[in-house]
């Protein structure tokens, strides 16, 4: 059973997908900066059926969640999940994170640490030091494409040919791909819009914050971290930093994936996922 529910957090309603209300083992689920939490309904129908409870927030901006530019850093997200573990009275949970979701899953550990009983970072973006100040200082290249995006089509077929040709999109599974095109666009009278503004995008790119480093190295939580071996936005010494805090904390360098990984290899993916919640 799934169900489309709502809070408000700083006067904006946020939305979030709940699975399984009744089920008394709950995982929390934050996706990648541009995308959905229905992008990643495959390992929530696939968790729910294993007797999960699964609630996947959509982060301000994304998929059915309203949204301004009125903030400096990730620790907006942060933020949010905390926001919805206190709405919903959460407590011994697991935290899955995409991207930008592992690594605000990963901050919110940090301020609730009795909390978590575990967390699987899915190439989070812990970029380091000089990174983030040559972000911050010049802009990043990432962020200025972002901006220029292309947000409104006009119709999805459109959308299917367009994106496709993309290397973002080529890999994925032709499932994870619909599932995207389902909960990123909607109608509106122009034609078919992205969700997330390319503003929007381009600014969560471009503020990683810095006091965000250092909160890293405090992360007490049994975590997996799962990367790519052609790293982009975390690289292994990154990733020890976060799981030098917990003795049962691990890494996993993928083979032959991208940063999009939980989307090309879903079902490697939702393994990986299973033997970290010992199922």
């Amino acid at each position: 059973m799934i169900q489309r529910k709502s809070f408000i957090f700083e006067g904006l309603k946020l939305s979030f997908l709940e699975y399984n209300p009744e089920a008394s083992k709950t995982i929390l689920f934050a996706h990648a900066n541009g995308y959905s939490a229905g992008c990643y309904t495959f390992y929530f129908q696939e968790l729910a059926k294993r007797g999960f409870r699964v609630i996947a927030l959509d982060f301000s901006g994304h998929g059915y969640s309203d949204y301004n530019l009125n903030f400096k850093d990730w620790t907006l997200y942060r933020d949010q999940l905390l926001a919805l573990i206190t709405h919903l009275s959460l407590s011994d949970i697991y935290g899955i994170g995409h991207s930008m979701g592992g690594a605000t899953m990963l901050l919110a550990s940090v301020v609730e640490k009795k909390v978590y009983q575990g967390i699987i970072a899915l190439d989070p973006v812990i970029l380091n030091m000089p990174k983030i100040l040559l972000s911050r200082i010049f802009g990043s290249t990432i962020a200025r494409n972002a901006q220029k995006r292309r947000d409104t089509f006009p119709n999805l077929q459109v959308v299917k040919k367009a994106f496709r040709k993309f290397p973002v999109f080529r890999d994925w599974r032709e499932d994870m791909f619909e599932n995207y095109l389902e909960s990123c666009f909607r109608e509106t009278e122009e034609g078919l819009k992205l969700r997330c503004s390319p503003a929007l995008e381009a600014k969560n790119f471009r503020s990683c914050g810095i006091q965000s480093y250092f909160h890293f190295g405090a992360i007490k939580t049994k975590t997996k971290i799962i990367i790519p071996e052609n790293f982009e936005v975390c690289s292994p010494k990154a990733a020890h930093r976060i799981l030098r805090g917990n003795s049962e904390s691990s890494l996993i360098l993928l083979k032959n994936g991208t940063h999009f990984f939980p989307f090309e290899k879903p079902d490697w993916t939702l393994q990986a996922i299973l033997d970290f919640l010992g199922v």
